[in-house]
């Protein structure tokens, strides 16, 4: 059974459409470069984006970071810094893969859209009403959009693609929560391409760290879905206003369907979620849902308890994976997988020793 806390989860499911030990013992204060303290934004382009991306952040105090080193054909990182008090900056972080020089245009334009969205974005006591957990007031650590990974096959693409937004919540002068909410998206370029299956693990970047929960949690099969459905809004006033509900539906979709399996046999250290079976309803032989897209959301809560010597952060691994059926001109279907999403993303709270 998985270990509780007292902290608030959410999850939002719908479908059809953490790498080094997290230890840090108390050193002298960086000597960290002189940033403006209003919202800043960077892009960097090309095969070296992640070279450059790493040493613009080299001793800079955000609250998330991630190891750039695990990415493969990153063309394009885009970095949103937004001034978070105490010296430190959330940041978020547009990353895509493959990218060529003459799409950078119109992802520069995606991304200027992004980070206006992350400047706005309320901060800290954040509301998540939940209806398996007590409300907390949580912060806002910083989130990255989708790191995208392709597959092709005759001029037709599947597209695998992962986000994330982080938060956490200080229990006591030791004790910190997490929150991560992701989605794990998989999308097609035409109704040649259907997605087979898509994959998520999760895992404790070291011991030090305990996931309390997670949800999904178990089966969801194809008529019926668990959902704890999430809701954002800003108001004129730029206020954010979060709703949460859950329970049971009957899963229609227009005759699309799914299903979503939970495994762990250390729920503490890790959760595996299993998403396949994305077909659509038919008189004989339910057929792959070709042209459709699918994604699913999942919310994971991390605890991590410091000593007087060392503190400790909140650290997420992730793999992402996933299978995509391509139309041959033999009209036979062929499977093809994009390369692993693998990222660590790592929360460090403004208040830390981290921060100086």
């Amino acid at each position: 059974m998985k270990r509780k806390s007292l902290l608030a989860v959410l999850l939002g499911l719908l479908v059809v459409g953490a790498t080094t030990g997290s230890v840090h013992a108390v050193v002298q204060k960086p000597i960290h470069p002189i940033l403006p303290s209003q919202p800043l934004t960077k892009a960097f382009t090309g095969p070296n984006a992640q070279i450059q991306a790493r040493a613009f952040l080299k001793g800079l105090p955000v609250t998330l970071t991630l190891n750039f080193d695990t990415m493969n054909n990153i063309t394009f990182i885009g970095i949103a810094l937004r001034p978070a008090g105490n010296g430190a900056y959330i940041p978020a972080y547009y990353i895509v893969q493959g990218a060529k020089p003459w799409e950078y245009s119109l992802i520069q334009r995606k991304f200027t859209e992004f980070a206006e969205g992350h400047f706005r974005a309320q901060v800290s006591d954040i509301k998540i009403a939940s209806s398996i957990e007590p409300n907390v007031n949580w912060n806002y650590a910083g989130s990255i959009d989708y790191i995208t990974h392709t597959v092709s096959y005759l001029g037709q693409s599947g597209y695998l693609e992962f986000k994330g937004f982080y938060y956490y919540y200080v229990i006591d002068q030791n004790t910190i929560e997490y929150y991560a909410q992701t989605k794990l998206r998989g999308d097609v370029s035409s109704s040649a391409v259907a997605v087979k299956d898509l994959d998520l693990h999760v895992s404790r970047g070291h011991t030090h760290e305990v996931i309390d929960d997670f949800l999904p949690d178990g089966h969801i099969g194809p008529t019926t879905s668990y959902y704890e459905s999430l809701t954002v809004e800003l108001t004129p006033e730029e206020a954010t206003k979060i709703s949460a509900s859950a329970g049971y539906s009957v899963n229609t979709n227009d005759d699309y369907y799914f299903r979503i399996d939970t495994h762990t046999a250390d729920p503490n250290s890790y959760v595996d979620f299993h998403a396949y079976d994305f077909k659509k309803k038919s008189w004989w032989r339910d057929p792959p849902a070709w042209g459709r897209s699918f994604y699913m959301k999942t919310a994971t809560t991390m605890k991590t308890t410091s000593t007087a010597t060392t503190t400790y952060f909140g650290v997420f691994k992730y793999r992402v994976s996933g299978e995509f059926y391509f139309k041959t001109p033999d009209y036979t279907v062929i499977t093809k997988s994009p390369e692993d999403i693998d990222v660590s993303v790592f929360v460090y709270p403004p208040h830390t020793v981290f921060h100086g």
